[in-house]
């Protein structure tokens, strides 16, 4: 199912690629993620594009790029070792991660110099394991959809700056896929000694907050 999404992506790039530069935005933006809790994961910084064509001043479609390098929490994600048959340790095991949130994506605004907006898309997901605390290159790919909106001030040139907030949906998420601890070390010896954590499996919403400095390339219009 990734593979059409993409592809109906790239029809829609190759479709648009005549018209005017003047109708097209690009936006990068940096932002902080509060991820769910139960996911595992730590919140941290953002990075995103958006690449919007203005079908008229107040509707856009176009796709959207982010990346995230968050760390997990260890507590999650215990290991246990023995040495010697009477030393036992336990480790909580954290590691980088990279997540990839890629997608086509609708804005529709008020229009003019200060406008509010609103905006939500589809696509997927990739979550990228430590390939040394793994064991390995693991990846994950799952659906992803986004809501939200903000404020957005024009300024001259066809340029902007924008604040927004957006619920980052993640449907099927498994807290499981992101625990780099082979089975033979996992925590049996005393299990006691490990806190009990609820597995986490289903759609996890993660607050995304950032500011975007949008510009024209055909200059605005």
């Amino acid at each position: 199912m990734y593979r059409q999404l993409m592809v109906g992506l790239g029809l829609v790039a190759l479709a648009a690629g005549p018209v005017a530069a003047q109708n097209f935005e690009i936006g990068p933006r940096l932002g902080y993620v509060k991820w769910k809790g139960e996911t595992g994961m730590k919140d941290g910084a953002m990075l995103g594009v958006d690449a919007i064509y203005r079908l008229n001043s107040r509707l856009g479609i176009g796709v959207r790029f982010d990346v995230a390098r968050p760390g997990t929490d260890g507590n999650y994600f215990p290991a246990e070792m023995t040495f010697g048959g009477d030393t036992t340790l336990i480790f909580a095991i954290s590691q980088p991660i990279t997540v990839l949130q890629y997608g086509a994506l609708a804005r529709v605004e008020t229009g003019g110099s200060f406008s509010v907006f609103g905006k939500g898309g589809a696509g997927a997901r990739t979550i990228t394991l430590d390939p040394q605390a793994a064991g390995g290159r693991i990846s994950v790919t799952e659906w992803a959809f986004s809501v939200g909106g903000g404020i957005r001030v024009r300024s001259g040139g066809g340029t902007s700056v924008a604040i927004e907030v957006q619920d980052l949906i993640y449907p099927n998420f498994s807290r499981e896929s992101l625990n780099p601890v082979q089975p033979r070390f996992r925590p049996t010896r005393f299990p006691d000694v490990v806190p009990f954590q609820p597995e986490f499996d289903g759609t996890a919403h993660n607050i995304y907050a950032s500011i975007a400095f949008t510009f024209t390339p055909g200059g605005g219009r």
